[in-house]
């Protein structure tokens, strides 16, 4: 009963994206991250708002979330920040090759915290970008206050391993400070059928992914206008 519920449940994949899985499955390779067939398709589906947009990502690792934002843009740029992609025998680097999209890709390999105040100061903007680097509470909110800042007005933010504490505060955050409004991933990828799946599969209420879309300027928002501003951590 159990297996039949997972097989009628489970999100199937976009047609458009049918591609890029099979890039991904002929280079994957045990203990190596790879994004869901649903994560996958939300980053295709966000990043195609901006076909010539500019996405950002925070780790690499596999290169799977690279490729479906890449799909997403066919006339855009990735810029991927992964301080340790030797650690997955430069699988990204390949797989993105391999797709025929690296002219349109920039790997920079240093620590987030580093990259991404350069990229704020070099006066970078970005549609979407999605965080999965380091997640300490201290490293994650460098990561996201950047991110937040770059992060062009309607566009996306999104989060992996967001059943995790450090994440579930800094999503609380930028949705009570910096007035984000959360997607709803569900409605957008197969409604109640993907969130049983999730509930069948991993015995959490959270999802392991979220997404925000940026609705002001952080200059107009609470955080962005106190200078005494209190997240109360």
């Amino acid at each position: 009963m159990k297996k039949f519920l997972k097989r009628i449940l489970r999100h199937p994949g976009f047609a458009e994206t049918a591609a890029i899985r099979q890039v991904i499955d002929e280079y994957r390779r045990t203990g190596y991250p790879h994004c869901s067939v649903e994560q996958g398709d939300l980053l295709y589906q966000l990043a195609a708002r901006t076909p010539a947009g500019n996405a950002l990502e925070v780790g690499c690792a596999s290169g799977s979330t690279a490729l479906h934002l890449l799909a997403g843009m066919p006339q855009g740029r990735l810029t991927s920040i992964d301080f340790a992609h030797e650690d997955h025998d430069r699988t990204g680097e390949k797989v993105i090759a391999v797709a025929d999209m690296a002219a349109r890709h920039q790997l920079i390999e240093r620590n987030s915290v580093e990259v991404l105040p350069e990229l704020y100061r070099s006066g970078e903007q970005y549609d979407v970008i999605f965080l999965d680097g380091w997640k300490t509470i201290d490293h994650l909110w460098v990561d996201t206050f950047y991110c937040a800042k770059m992060l062009r007005v309607d566009g996306a933010i999104v989060f992996d391993d967001a059943r995790m504490a450090s994440v579930r505060k800094a999503v609380e955050l930028l949705k009570s400070h910096y007035q984000f409004e959360e997607i709803d991933i569900y409605r957008a990828l197969g409604g109640h059928r993907l969130r049983a799946w999730h509930l069948l599969t991993t015995h959490s209420f959270h999802p392991p992914t979220r997404a925000l879309r940026k609705v002001m300027a952080i200059e107009q928002t609470h955080a962005g206008r106190e200078y005494n501003f209190d997240p109360g951590w």
